[in-house]
């Protein structure tokens, strides 16, 4: 197993455990079984045949935490200060839409993307809400008085990506999906679930890569050859391996066994994967472009993220990192709200994400690349007496663009103070419903639960102003 030892992504609820990182595969589903699906889905009146599988690849920004609203995509100067906080908007390059003033370079890129101001759900708790924005599917103990204590479990449903790699099958030489540059954890006690394969299992699992000692880049899975191991040493090591392996199958549960070969199987594609090598090299890119990206390392993420699209990985998730010990980590904002937006959080965000979108445009695969930004939840209308805004899953906003997503729009409304959802509320299943439509995964597709009972991908519906 690829392992990759990172400090851990701290927020408020004080829990996280020990991760174990896995790798998926990429492939394409026969056209006419794929045909059929679509077909059927079009039928029963779902969606519009020209909206589906627009996506071929998609860059999910996950910022860990749960970024305000006000402060970032909805806000509200006509609010009392408690609840506009100090921040101005500013006008963007699409009349009538405003954003915070601390995203400059995002504002002058408001007509590459859809600010969605509705997205909704019940979990105030780190963990399973970010379950529920990662898979679409809301947590079993959501909100219970055990909810700050969920840990992973072979019965979770899993990551989109996971979805994805299940849908399209295995390619070899690459993974489907990817996350970076850590597993993302509470306080070092309590992994936030929804991060892998989930009852898929690990050999569907984005590949995660986090970053290295000096929080300045990645390190490569170990997925380079050493310099005295050769093609033919590998092909030998396989070969010895599987020859193990059945020595050993009385000994060993037949599922175990299959899903050990899988692994290996894919572990050994990768080492022998030139592209998946070569995207890691950042220092290849121009310094115009490394530039353009930032030295944050959520910016360095972001461009790892288009390399590691444009070699053919399907889905990249990039998890904004622990920074801490700090008194509001990552955007989990309870203390000082205010100064570590403007200090540590929103920049490098605005630089990074502009620079992703003018990058994927300027090569061409903007249209064909969907990209998320998004959190757990959003934060409380009104401000603290410690200077911060608390937990508020009831409305968050988000950013859609690329892949057709309508842009130089807004999709729905939060109330006058930021509350609720005022007009056309989204719900995270009919947002995961729109992302897996976007990507070709039709809507009766169903995964086997570790039963082996098949049950629905994702029970939500596409929307369709949300798609085109």
């Amino acid at each position: 197993m690829f392992r990759v030892v990172g400090p851990p992504c701290r927020t408020c609820d004080h829990l996280s455990r020990r991760v174990f990182i896995t790798v998926g595969g990429l492939g394409l589903l026969g056209a006419p079984t794929l045909a059929r699906s679509v077909g059927a889905a079009h039928a029963k009146g779902a969606m519009p045949a020209s909206s589906f599988g627009r996506a071929r690849r998609c860059i999910l920004l996950f910022l860990t935490g749960g970024p305000p609203q006000h402060d970032t995509w909805d806000p509200k100067p006509d609010a009392p200060t408690e609840i506009r906080g100090e921040l101005r908007p500013i006008a963007t390059s699409v009349a009538g839409i405003q954003i915070s003033e601390l995203f400059p370079r995002l504002a002058r890129r408001a007509d590459k993307y859809c600010i969605v101001r509705s997205v909704t759900h019940g979990d105030t708790v780190h963990t399973s809400a970010g379950y529920t924005m990662l898979t679409g599917v809301v947590h079993p103990k959501a909100n219970s008085p055990t909810a700050a204590l969920v840990r992973p479990t072979p019965d979770d449903h899993p990551h989109l990506g996971a979805i994805v790699a299940k849908f399209r099958g295995a390619r070899t030489g690459l993974p489907t999906a990817v996350s970076l540059p850590e597993y993302i954890r509470d306080a070092a006690v309590n992994d936030f679930p929804g991060q892998d394969g989930g009852f898929l299992g690990r050999s569907l699992a984005p590949l995660l890569v986090e970053a290295d000692d000096q929080r300045t880049g990645f390190r490569p899975p170990e997925i380079v050859l050493p310099d005295d191991v050769t093609a033919s040493r590998l092909e030998q090591r396989r070969f010895l391996i599987h020859h193990l392996d059945r020595a050993l199958q009385s000994h060993r549960s037949r599922d175990l066994l299959t899903g050990m070969d899988q692994w290996y199987a894919q572990a050994f594609d990768l080492l022998q994967s030139p592209a998946v090598r070569a995207a890691f090299e950042l220092d290849r890119e121009p310094q115009r472009i490394r530039d353009a990206y930032g030295p944050h390392l959520f910016g360095l993420g972001c461009l790892l993220a288009r390399r590691l699209v444009e070699v053919g990985v399907t889905l990249v998730t990039v998890y904004w990192h622990y920074e801490g010990p700090d008194d509001s980590p990552v955007w989990d904002t309870h203390w000082n709200n205010f100064p570590h937006l403007r200090r540590r959080l929103m920049p490098p965000t605005d630089q990074a994400f502009a620079a992703l979108l003018d990058d994927l445009a300027s090569r061409g695969l903007l249209s064909d690349t969907l990209v998320v930004c998004m959190g757990e939840f959003g934060r409380t209308p009104r401000i603290n007496k410690m200077g911060g805004r608390d937990h508020w899953p009831h409305v968050q906003s988000i950013v859609l663009a690329g892949a057709g997503v309508p842009v130089g729009r807004v999709y729905g409304a939060s109330d006058r103070t930021g509350s609720h959802p005022a007009d056309h509320p989204v719900a995270p299943m009919d947002l995961t419903a729109s992302l897996l439509h976007l990507l070709g995964v039709p809507p009766d597709f169903k995964v086997p639960d570790r039963t082996g009972r098949a049950i629905p991908a994702c029970a939500g519906r596409p929307i369709a102003g949300l798609i085109g």
